[in-house]
């Protein structure tokens, strides 16, 4: 229900070409409402605030809204000349996510506004001006409406003894259905006025009911059939309920169940249900198919299952067996003599038995039409069940193909509850559990040794270990998988060295340029000796080329190659990317740059950072910056150069950047490319992550901060820009990655309120944001180096968190930008791909 949390008025009291209205801290989703009543015209306001409605007199009146991020305590009007008859009204109405309408105008008449179709809870508010002189006036509400006083001012001219008036004020009123007035706002004077109103309130029921469950025959003949439901809900209520056969409709009723008579024996008919609310919403169908019959057929045979096993229990559970019409019913023996009644529940307990003795329970099932199957039994032990089957025997390899593994093995066995089934990994990854004992994993990577593994589960969840198994898929001679290969070279001479084979390896591609490679080196080899690991290994100065065929795909210089294990006998390295290098180096002075554009900096950076050698790796392209920015350097504000350069980025008209491996063409020789991607247009890598789909599995992360980095962007009126940064120096010391976005504010006068507005949108925008981690289902189309990072991928996600639409659409479907990759190329699991994405821009006013 909406209500008017608070109100607050605001009379200037001296002459300003600013005027400000203070409140309480604003809850989130509420909404402000605010009239300005001014002499003056106004120039801007805060900004994110809708001009519903401008009706210019002497003293015009203009009406704002806005949903609040949570937070406000004040709104700012500008005018263009300066002025102390100026009044302002705030209103903080709670529940009104949804404007239904208004209207204003400028009249010596009626005010009329007429609005329908409003739900309940909807609160309307009206506002009127004007200026009199040596006139009374009285204020003539419509019916209903209550007044929240008035704000005036008197003045006279020098030398005259007229007196002049404006005034201005509010009326609010609670409504529902429709809102419908006629009248004159003003009694006791015949003057113009300026009046404004608007109605705001819950969003609109658009919710359609849900689909009525459990649609179900309860009864037939050869000529007839009677069906139940049950109830559906709604966020409003359920009317009632449209029942349909073979699609035509058989009127709507208020009752949960209805029989169709007239039917033809042996014919199939489609029956569906829905339901509908107050507004007319209707759900989707419930649909059942039934046959009229005379079903002399008994059900198939209940098949019984543990459900649990005790010192003198006994529980049992089954499904609904398959029959001609429909089950209604089943019963239950012990030993061969029944227990009890028909009963409806498909679980049965059994009590009171003697510890450690066997017992044969069946269970049989009785049809509409009273024909009951034969007994579905099952022998049980009445004792606690803790020991697993037996080993699943004789794991092996059937066969293999470029992308499957086909393993197959004998069946286990269970002393009491039973195998109930297996369980199949791919490495450490479950993949399902079947009653079968052949399995065939698909959708591998060709050329790949991989780790299967199969386990054994009981009635009651008594797991075996994992029997492992390894096989590799046969290669693709094609080309379209073409293995990794490790290379190092030197990174002043660009002379390849001596490459030691790294295993466990694992990559990932950054924006920023910040990815990191980390592998193993085995250095059991008797061939190695410290000389030849010693040179393959030099910090700073060893460089690490990861290839797939004949592409370079990451390339990073190697940074610690100290984490040693003797145990394992295995060297641990890291390497970082390339860019890497020069977050170790200073720059010196070189005096004032003013007015560059962003796309030179990145240029300026590297000339007075790099070597000839660096040079010789590193190019830059990508899209020009347009943007002019006055800077100033100072020695003491020369931090790291990459710090520098995430500065550069951030600003307006930068870019995104990040590493891209690749060729000298000239030199015959690797690369990298400072590759610029647009901030405010980025590209459409064409990529759709889909799950299910090409996604295997994902992660959403909703950890505060995505944007850590908040530029506040004020044009002047010179053609200058002043600029606000605000950096979430708290959420970066957690790992979270340099995430800027830009925000322009109009109409703000001076530095400090811009510093307002940036920490504002700050603050909003590092609220429980989303990003996800896909780990990709490899096939030969994903060519994950040719992605560009920083650009737009479509995400379309349909799961238990993300349902599908009622229109049939996926739960999610979203842009998002690709913030990094992860590779790891021989994985427990074959070659994984992991694609980090995040928000492109966060909603902020």
């Amino acid at each position: 229900m909406s209500t008017i949390r608070q109100e607050r008025t605001y009379s200037a009291s001296g002459v300003s070409g600013g005027h400000t209205i203070t409140f309480n801290s604003v809850l989130p989703k509420s909404r402000i409402v605010i009239f300005v009543h001014s002499y003056a015209g106004v120039s801007g306001t805060s900004s994110g605030y809708e001009e519903h409605e401008w009706a210019a007199h002497t003293l015009g009146i203009r009406l704002f809204s806005r949903v609040s991020y949570g937070g406000e305590t004040t709104f700012g009007v500008g005018t263009s000349d300066p002025t102390d008859r100026i009044f302002i009204h705030m209103f903080e109405l709670t529940d009104c996510p949804h404007y239904y309408g208004s209207a204003s105008a400028r009249t010596t008449g009626a005010a009329s506004m007429s609005v329908g179709d409003l739900p309940d809870g909807c609160v309307a508010l009206v506002g009127l001006s004007q200026y009199v002189t040596d006139d009374d006036a009285a204020l003539s509400w419509p019916s209903g409406f209550v007044s929240n006083g008035v704000l005036f001012r008197n003045w006279s001219d020098p030398g005259s003894s007229l007196v002049k008036q404006v005034y201005a004020a509010t009326a609010d009123r609670a409504v529902s259905g429709s809102l419908s007035f006629s009248q004159r706002l003003i009694s006791l004077n015949s003057k113009e006025y300026a009046w404004a109103a608007g109605v705001f309130g819950p969003s609109p029921d658009e919710t359609p009911p849900s689909v009525p469950s459990e649609l179900r025959l309860t009864g037939m003949t050869p000529t007839s059939v009677t069906v139940a439901w049950d109830a559906a809900s709604d966020n409003v209520g359920v009317v009632g309920y449209g029942v349909y056969l073979n699609g035509v409709s058989e009127g709507d009723q208020g009752g949960r169940t209805k029989t169709f008579t007239g039917l033809t024996p042996g014919l199939s008919y489609n029956v569906q249900v829905d339901a509908y609310d107050s507004k007319g919403n209707r759900s989707e169908r419930a649909e059942l198919t039934v046959t009229p019959i005379n079903d002399t057929t008994p059900p198939d045979v209940p098949v019984v299952r543990v459900a649990a096993l005790g010192a003198g229990t006994i529980s049992v559970a089954w499904d609904t067996p398959a029959d001609q019409s429909v089950v209604v019913g089943y019963g239950v023996y012990r030993n061969g003599a029944k227990v009890g009644a028909d009963q409806v529940a498909r679980l049965k307990t059994f009590t009171g038995l003697t510890t450690g003795a066997v017992y044969t329970i069946g269970v049989d099932a009785i049809d509409l039409l009273g024909n009951r199957s034969a007994k579905g039994t099952r022998t049980l032990r009445a004792q606690a069940d803790t020991t697993p089957p037996t080993l699943p025997g004789g794991v092996h390899v059937v066969a293999a193909t470029k992308t499957s593994v086909t393993v197959a093995w004998t069946a286990s066995s269970d002393d009491n509850a039973g195998v109930a089934g297996y369980g199949l990994y791919l490495g450490a990854a479950k993949q399902a559990e079947i009653p079968s004992t052949v399995y065939t994993f698909t959708g591998l990577t060709p050329g790949i040794l991989y780790s299967f593994g199969v386990d054994a589960v009981d009635g009651l969840g008594n797991r075996t270990t994992k029997v492992m198994v390894q096989a590799a898929t046969l290669p693709d001679l094609s080309g379209q998988a073409p293995p990794y290969e490790y290379v190092m070279y030197d990174w002043s001479s660009h002379v390849p060295l001596d490459s030691l084979p790294l295993q466990n390896v694992s990559f990932e591609i950054t924006l920023g340029g910040s990815g990191m490679l980390t592998a193993d080196i085995p250095l059991y080899d008797e061939d190695y000796t410290v000389g030849r690991v010693s040179s393959a290994t030099r910090p700073e100065r060893t460089m690490i080329l990861v290839y797939r065929g004949e592409r370079l795909v990451w390339g990073g210089r190697l940074i610690d190659p100290q984490d040693y294990d003797s145990e394992s006998g295995v060297l641990r390295i890291t390497a970082e990317e390339v860019i890497g290098v020069f977050g170790r180096r200073f720059i010196a002075f070189t005096g004032p740059r003013m007015a560059t554009l962003a796309h030179t900096e990145i240029a300026w950076l590297l000339e007075h950072a790099a070597s000839p050698a660096d040079l010789r790796w590193l190019t830059y392209s990508g899209v020009p910056g347009t943007v002019a920015i006055d800077r100033e350097y100072r020695a003491e504000e020369f931090g790291r150069i990459l710090d520098q350069l995430g500065e550069v980025a951030a600003g307006p008209g930068g870019f995104e950047w990040w590493v891209k491996p690749a060729w000298d063409n000239t030199n015959d020789r690797p690369r990298f490319e400072l590759r610029r991607v647009n901030r405010d247009d980025p590209p459409d890598t064409g990529l759709t992550l889909e799950y299910p789909g090409n996604v295997r599995k994902y992660t959403r992360s909703t950890r505060r901060g995505l944007e850590t980095q908040t530029w506040g962007k004020l044009p002047l009126p010179d053609g200058g820009v002043m600029l606000s940064k605000v950096t979430r120096t708290d959420l970066m010391g957690e790992g979270w990655p340099l995430l800027e976005d830009a925000h322009q504010f109009d109409g703000l006068t001076s530095q400090a309120a811009l510093n307002a507005e940036a920490q504002r949108a700050s603050a909003a925008a590092a609220g429980a944001k989303q990003v996800f981690e896909c780990v990709l289902a490899i096939t030969p189309d994903v060519r994950w180096w040719e992605w560009e990072l920083g650009g737009h991928a479509q995400m379309l996600i349909t799961d238990h968190l993300y349902p599908v639409m009622p229109d049939g659409g996926p739960g999610l479907d979203r842009a998002m930008k690709i913030v990094s990759l992860r590779v790891e190329p021989d994985s427990d699991e074959g070659e994984l791909v992991t694609v980090t994405t995040g928000e492109h821009t966060v909603a902020v006013d």
